[in-house]
C-alpha cells in the first residue's frame, strides 16, 4: 500500500504546508520519501498525532481485488491439483507439464493465501501532512550537528530564553518538533538520512522507497524454504518417462538445485556471519567462497528453472499412451456398480 510517507526533498529543502497539500505531480522539485519500519515507529511513540487517520473502509477500498475473483482462481488451481493427485493415486503417469503447472498452482495457492487481503495497484502511499508533520520530517532530516542545534533552541524556547533562536529553516521547524519532547527528548537513532529514509528517493511523483524491515531472519528463512516449496514438486516425475536418459538425469539434477538453491545460499551467509570475527588467509577464503557462492547459486537456479520449463514442453511430444487417460472420479464417490 506504499505505507505512510513525507512529501520532501532529498536535499535540505524543506516544503511550506502550501505546498506539501498540493498534488504530488505539481511539484517536481520534490519528492515522496517512505520512513524505515524503526522510523516509523519512533513517529508512533513520539509523534502519534502527524499519523495519518485511516479506517478499515479506506484501507478496504484500494483493494482492487476483489474475493470472489481470488477464490474462483483458488478453486480452479485446487482442482487441477486435485486431479493430477487423483491421476497419481490410480496409477496413471503425470505429464511434465502437469508437474510443472502443480508446482507453480501450490506456489499460487500458498500466495493467494498469504496476500488474500493485499490491496494492488495503490498508485500512492498514505501522506504525513501539515505543519507538524513538516516539522517531524525536518527533524528527521538533521544531521547530527543540525540535531544540537535544534535541541538547543528547543531548550531555549522552552526556558523563555528568547536570545540566539535564529537559525535555518529546518533547525527552525526541528526545534518545534523537539519541544513536545522536552525535558528528555530521545534523539532519533542511525545514520543520518540513510538510516531514516529508504535507499533513495524515487523522483517520480507517486514513488517510493523501499521500507526496510529489522526481522531479517524471517527474509532468510524465506530465501530458504521458498525454493523448496517450488522445486519439490518436480521430484513427482523422478522416474517418469523422458525422450533420453540423459534429459531424465538433467530432470533429476536441476530439481535438486532449484529445491536447495536457497538452503545453499543461507548457510554460507550463516557461516559467514558466525565467522566474521575471523582474520588473515581463512577471511579470505570465506570471503570468496561467499562471494562465488552468491553469483554461481542464483545463476544455477535460473538456468535449472529455464530447462524444468523447456522440457515441460519437450517431453509432450514424447508422451505414452497412458498420460490421455482420464481419471475416473466415480472411485471417489459411493456407487453401485
Amino acid at each position: 500500500m506504499g505505507g505512510f510517507a513525507f512529501y520532501g526533498s532529498d536535499t535540505d529543502e524543506i516544503p511550506t504546508v502550501e505546498e506539501s497539500l498540493d498534488d504530488l505531480s505539481t511539484n517536481p522539485r520534490f519528492v515522496v520519501e517512505v520512513p524505515r519500519f524503526e522510523t516509523l515507529t519512533y513517529i508512533m511513540e513520539h509523534f502519534p498525532q502527524i499519523i495519518t487517520k485511516t479506517d478499515e473502509e479506506t484501507i478496504l477500498d484500494r483493494a482492487e481485488s476483489s474475493g470472489l475473483s481470488k477464490a474462483l482462481l483458488v478453486v480452479q488451481v485446487a482442482w487441477f491439483c486435485t486431479n493430477c493427485a487423483s491421476r497419481l493415486i490410480q496409477g496413471l503417469p503425470l505429464s511434465l507439464l502437469e508437474v510443472s503447472t502443480v508446482a507453480h498452482g501450490i506456489c499460487t495457492l500458498l500466495t493467494y493465501l498469504v496476500w488474500w487481503s493485499k490491496p494492488t495497484n495503490v498508485a500512492t502511499p498514505t501522506m504525513m501532512r501539515g505543519k507538524q508533520a513538516r516539522e517531524v520530517y525536518a527533524l528527521l532530516k538533521c544531521d547530527n550537528k543540525e540535531y544540537e542545534k535544534a535541541l538547543e533552541m528547543a531548550q531555549k524556547r522552552a526556558g523563555g530564553d528568547s536570545s540566539g533562536l535564529t537559525g535555518r529553516e529546518k533547525i527552525n521547524l526541528a526545534a518545534n518538533a523537539l519541544q513536545h519532547l522536552l525535558p528528555n527528548p530521545q534523539k532519533p537513532t542511525g545514520d543520518y538520512d540513510r538510516r531514516f529514509f529508504g535507499h533513495r528517493p524515487n523522483m517520480i511523483p507517486g514513488a517510493w522507497g523501499r521500507v526496510s524491515t529489522s526481522n531479517e531472519a524471517f527474509e532468510w528463512i524465506a530465501i530458504a524454504i521458498s525454493p523448496v516449496l517450488y522445486g519439490v514438486m518436480h521430484f513427482l516425475a523422478w522416474n517418469d518417462h523422458f525422450p533420453t536418459p540423459l534429459e531424465r538425469v538433467l530432470w533429476r539434477v536441476s530439481s535438486i538445485l532449484v529445491t536447495f538453491s536457497g538452503f545453499v545460499v543461507v548457510s554460507v551467509r550463516f557461516a559467514y556471519d558466525i565467522t566474521d570475527n575471523l582474520s588473515g588467509a581463512l577471511e579470505t577464503i570465506l570471503n570468496v567462497i561467499f562471494g562465488m557462492t552468491i553469483l554461481i547459486t542464483p545463476t544455477a537456479h535460473v538456468v535449472s528453472s529455464g530447462f524444468l520449463i523447456v522440457e515441460s514442453f519437450r517431453q509432450l511430444f514424447f508422451l505414452e499412451p497412458a498420460a490421455y487417460q482420464v481419471p475416473s472420479w466415480t472411485n471417489y464417490w459411493p456407487h453401485l456398480s
